[in-house]
């Protein structure tokens, strides 16, 4: 006989970890987020911090119908916001999508790819995302994200193991927190019609990223910024209550 009860605190125990970085972030997940916030203020400009956050509707236009051309509408307004210049880096919508499911059944997706080539750097996504705007301005930031910190020589892979947690960081710090946050954990219809399983996306996670959100705003001054309205609930609560935290 089944043990609901039981059942009920395995699904809370994985939702839980499912929110928790995906790497191990040196010197603890607070000091980490200040101490690599800090590092990419110092090379790109603490200007980048004091800009308009970017809202949803600041790149998703209204009567966005999913198509890819609308998609690429989507991430030529990201890659402008977040200073790649013009050819630095192609985009391409032939990924082939792969989700990769978990014995706990988390499923986590592999839906953009930051490459190398012999003609120039390459970002590659999955044709899916173009149904999902939120998603697809979390994932392309992330992989322009990749261009900004490797592509230009900042990082290296050895200097830094944790570059995929930095660089879901260097999204928040050009204003995509947002975007980033509210795509990183979701519930969706299980396959075979029988209840939903979680999807995770991303390396900080929500909770990490709802506390990046609140050194953010530390940064900018902002003790109850208005554009915390636009975050899913769950991170808008940890946001708050990290930045009251950060300002007494």
């Amino acid at each position: 006989m089944r043990n609901p009860i039981g059942a009920l605190r395995r699904a809370q125990q994985l939702r839980a970890r499912l929110k928790l970085p995906r790497e191990r972030l040196v010197g603890g997940r607070r000091r980490w987020i200040r101490s690599s916030m800090d590092w990419l203020a110092g090379e790109f400009g603490h200007d980048v911090v004091t800009r308009p956050i970017v809202l949803p509707s600041d790149v998703i236009p209204a009567g966005y119908d999913g198509s890819l051309g609308a998609a690429e509408d989507v991430c030529a307004r990201v890659a402008e916001r977040m200073d790649l210049e013009p050819g630095q880096c192609a985009l391409s919508f032939g990924l082939e999508e792969a989700a990769h499911r978990h014995r706990v059944g988390i499923v986590r997706e592999a839906t953009g790819r930051w490459i190398r080539t012999t003609t120039g750097n390459e970002i590659q996504l999955a044709p899916s995302l173009a149904a999902d705007p939120i998603a697809l301005t979390a994932i392309y930031a992330h992989e322009v994200g990749h261009e900004l910190l490797l592509g230009t020589g900042r990082i290296t892979f050895a200097h830094r193991p944790d570059h995929e947690s930095l660089t879901d960081l260097l999204t928040v710090f050009y204003g995509f927190g947002i975007f980033t946050a509210n795509a990183a954990y979701e519930r969706r219809p299980h396959p075979n019609g029988r209840g939903k399983q979680p999807l995770a996306r991303g390396y900080l996670r929500e909770t990490a990223l709802a506390e990046a959100l609140a050194y953010y705003a530390l940064l900018r001054n902002e003790r109850e910024p208005a554009w915390d309205k636009h975050l899913d609930p769950p991170v808008r609560r940890v946001m708050r209550n990290h930045l009251k935290v950060l300002t007494t």
